[in-house]
Formats: structure tokens, sequence, C-alpha cells
């Protein structure tokens, strides 16, 4: 690999100062291949008096230096090692780009992550300055600052979990590279997951809800859909008539989850079926013009209206679909399959809910009164 200075004609008897990279660099910044970097530094093509003169001196003398400087980088890059002046470039802007390269769902907690440690930092954060007390101090900041979109509320632990999580995740990537000497993902230990309350509705409170006359048909039967499908709403939404197939009996729905991204392959009942409403062309959505806001209000309204005194969400109906499934005596792994899960440990969450072991030794001790 060589380095050198390269003349470039400008306007009123300037040049400006190249450098010249022969093979190509690869640039850090985008990943496209470079032949030569511009110093923005010009000299005069003929000097005309002292001070010209002068310029042109310095400027040569500035520009050898720089060019010394990137051959000797090249050379220490060449035998294991990492340039300074790359331990120098962005954190945050080498945080994003990772995040930026991700799809689905997975981008907004990776988008969400980048975010709270701009919040964080409030500056441009160079590799050389992170250290295990940023590291420590991010993970405090997450446990204690609002979320970005409800100032009255906190971050939820096991989001915060998340966030730190893609932020150790990009550290372990830049260790991995070279641009930071210690592995900080190895030495600063992530958050633990905490429990979370898992609610559902029962098959009463189901009953409930259906005896509960509602004008928003669509909204009811998207709701109802989620319940015994377990379909998340993401997926709903994105749902089209060309990803549902089959015949009666035999009816499935072929997608990509938007979340993991994964392709799933899931058998729906005839209800399910009839829930979707009268088939159109195979580019046009099931549910055409539904939003989540939409849902999120709607969740309120009917259960309330059904005397149904819980706080449902959208993902409620997902766990409702598991804990009746785990009720009716289907198996976890199953269970698992169907909501597409990465890991068995997720739907495992379920099993402590609808324990049947716990419900039967609770009942077995009855006191005369």
């Amino acid at each position: 690999m060589k380095v050198t200075i390269r003349k470039k004609p400008l306007s009123k008897n300037r040049n400006r100062l190249i450098l010249d990279y022969y093979p190509a660099l690869t640039n850090p910044l985008n990943g496209k291949k470079t032949r030569y970097e511009n110093l923005r530094l010009f000299v005069y093509e003929v000097p005309s008096n002292q001070t010209e003169f002068t310029h042109n001196s310095e400027t040569f003398k500035l520009a050898e230096s720089i060019c010394a400087k990137r051959q000797l980088d090249i050379q220490v890059q060449l035998h294991g090692f990492t340039p300074n002046h790359k331990k120098e470039q962005s954190f945050n802007a080498y945080f994003r780009r990772l995040a930026d390269r991700k799809r689905g769902l997975n981008w907004h907690n990776w988008n969400s992550g980048v975010r709270y440690f701009e919040l964080f930092v409030d500056r441009d954060i160079r590799f050389l300055d992170l250290d295990l007390n940023l590291c420590e101090d991010f993970k405090a900041f997450l446990l204690t600052e609002p979320k970005l979109r409800d100032a009255r509320r906190g971050i939820g632990h096991n989001s915060a979990l998340s966030y730190f999580n893609k932020f150790r995740a990009a550290l372990k990537q830049a260790w991995r590279e070279k641009l930071i000497d210690d592995d900080l993902h190895a030495i600063c230990p992530g958050l633990k997951e905490m429990e979370a309350h898992v609610e559902f509705l029962t098959m009463e409170d189901i009953k409930l809800l259906l005896a509960t006359p509602v004008t928003q048909d669509k909204c009811k039967r998207v709701v109802l859909l989620g319940i015994i499908t377990g379909l998340r709403f993401c997926d709903v939404q994105n749902l089209r008539w060309r990803d549902v197939s089959g015949t009666k009996n035999n009816y499935y729905l072929h997608f990509r989850q938007l979340k993991t991204y994964k392709t799933q392959h899931v058998p729906i009942s005839n209800q399910a079926f009839d829930l979707l409403g009268d088939r159109q062309q195979p580019d046009e959505k099931v549910f055409n013009k539904i939003y989540y806001n939409q849902i999120r209000d709607f969740l309120v309204k009917w259960p309330s209206d059904a005397g149904i005194n819980k706080h449902i969400t959208f993902s409620c109906l997902r766990h409702t679909y598991a804990t009746l499934q785990l009720d009716h005596g289907t198996d976890i792994y199953t269970i698992s399959k169907m909501l597409g899960h990465r890991h068995l440990k997720t739907t495992q969450r379920y099993t402590r809910v609808m324990d049947k072991s716990k419900k039967e030794a609770a009942e077995r001790l009855v006191l005369d009164l």
C-alpha cells in the first residue's frame, strides 16, 4: 500500500492537495472503496510574492506530515493493530449504522437504543471515549429516565434491558473490529430480565365480550382474530390476501413476521378464516386501513362496556391465545411454533400462569367455617 501527494488544479492560480491510495482503501464511514482523500489544503501554482512562497512551504510540510501518518496507520493496520484515527471516529454514527442494517420490528428496538444513547450523552462520543464508567452510567440512565414518547412514565425494565443489550451488541462488534481496546460487552453485564405480569382474557371474559354489542365490526374481527390465532398486531395489519391459502378445514397463513423476519406457516380454523371477511385481490390487505391507535382505543372501550376490569392490549390477546391453548391441553412446543417464538423459554412463561397443579393445590385446603 502506497500513499502519495497529488495536486489537482483549482481556479485562481491554485492547486488542491490530495492523498492518493494505491490500491484503494475501504472507507470506514460508508464501506465503499476510495482511491483518494481530499486534504482540504491548497498551494499556489506559481507563487507571486513572499507570502505565497511561505504559504506553499508550510502547506507542503503539513501535507507531507499527514501523508506520513496515513502511511504509518496503514502499516500498523497490516500488522493487526488499529490506526488511532479510526478510534477517534464517532461511536454514535457507528451505532446508528448498525441499527439501520436491521429489519422489521428489530429495527425499532435498535433505533430506540440509539435514540436513548444520544439523549444520554448529548454529544458525539468517540471510540476512545468509551469506558466502563460510561457504560454503567448509560445503564443507570435507562432505568431512571422517562420514555421518549411519554415523559410521565419511565422506561419499562425489560425495555431498558433490550435497549442496553443493543448498546452492548454494538460494543461487542466494535471490539471485534478492534475499534476499542477492551471487551466492554464482557466486563459490563447486562440487566437481568424481570418477570412481567401477563394479562390475559379468560373464556368467561370472552363470553362477556361476545355478549356486548359493538358498532366497529372490523375492529371486533381483528380482536377476535388475535384471540384465536395469537398473531401480532403488526402481522395482522400487514396481512395480504396472497398470504391466505387453503380450503375449508385446511386454511393456513404463510407470511414473514415483521418482528423476527422469520417465515411463518400458520394453520387457522374455519372460524378464523371467516373473520378475515370476503376475499379480495391478492395484493390487497385483509384489513385495510386498520391502525394500532384505533385498536388500542377499541380495547379500552369494549372490555369496559362488557364489565371487564383489565388493562387489555393487543399483546394480551396473544397471551390469551397461549393460555387458552395450554388450558385445553396443547403442548408447549406446538404453542411455541404457532406463536413463532425463536426460543421455547419465551413460551414457558405462560406455563407459570396456567399451572393447573397450583390451582388444584389451592383448592385442596377447605376449612369448615
